[in-house]
């Protein structure tokens, strides 16, 4: 009886340890992730965008973005205003950065390269980002990440990387909620409202916005 009761306690506190190594891989594993975005300089690039929301047309647009570091961005794209200010990083070092618990998922292949999932969720209940979910390649690059933000929505980033010497992504793909509805012309540009008289204002779609970058100047 005694000897079975030392089994389930040593089983208890293998397990309670394993969870709390698995926990501090998590956390290591996020901090190098971050290190490595924040490794990288000041930029300029060419980008295409193409945009794909079912309540609005828009042919592929063309320009340049300029980077700062951590994650300012500047997009210059005639007649479109609709990329963000911040770059994709800048959620990820919110919720990765704070305080937070990091929990290990397992594991998945993006892109034929094999991925550790990782869930960081902050500790702070008034955090503007609730969640976010990592997928982090053997060389530390966010190859996925999904961000639950409290008021600017939800969005799944898809990175794909080329052979440039800092982990700049060639492609990024934005999936995003949105209603059907009629955006501002100070968002849209020149943007064209699509005939959607027949759908529901109230249904909520998915949107996706695709970069390619290229020709990356490097001012380390």
């Amino acid at each position: 009886m005694i000897e079975r009761l030392y089994s389930i306690l040593f089983f208890l506190m293998s397990f309670t340890t394993f969870s709390q190594s698995e926990e501090v891989n998590a956390d290591s594993l996020v901090s190098v992730a971050m290190d490595k975005m924040k490794s990288i300089p000041e930029y300029e690039c060419d980008i295409t965008v193409d945009l794909d929301v079912k309540f609005i047309n828009i042919s592929q647009r063309k320009g340049k973005v300029y980077f700062l570091p951590p994650d300012s961005i500047r997009y210059k794209i005639k007649g479109f205003a609709f990329l963000p200010k911040k770059g994709y990083n800048s959620h990820a070092y919110s919720v990765a950065e704070n305080d937070h618990i990091a929990i290990f998922l397992g594991k998945e292949e993006v892109d034929g390269k094999n991925c550790n999932i990782l869930k960081v969720i902050p500790n702070d209940i008034e955090s503007e980002v609730v969640l976010g979910q990592f997928w982090i390649d053997s060389d530390d690059r966010v190859r996925k990440m999904v961000i639950v933000t409290r008021d600017e929505g939800n969005y799944n980033l898809k990175l794909e990387y080329g052979d440039e010497e800092y982990a700049v992504p060639k492609r990024v793909t934005i999936t995003f909620d949105v209603k059907e509805q009629k955006l501002p012309a100070s968002m849209t540009g020149d943007l064209e409202a699509a005939d959607d008289a027949d759908e529901d204002p109230n249904e909520r779609q998915k949107g996706e916005i695709v970069i390619n970058y290229s020709n990356y100047i490097f001012k380390p």
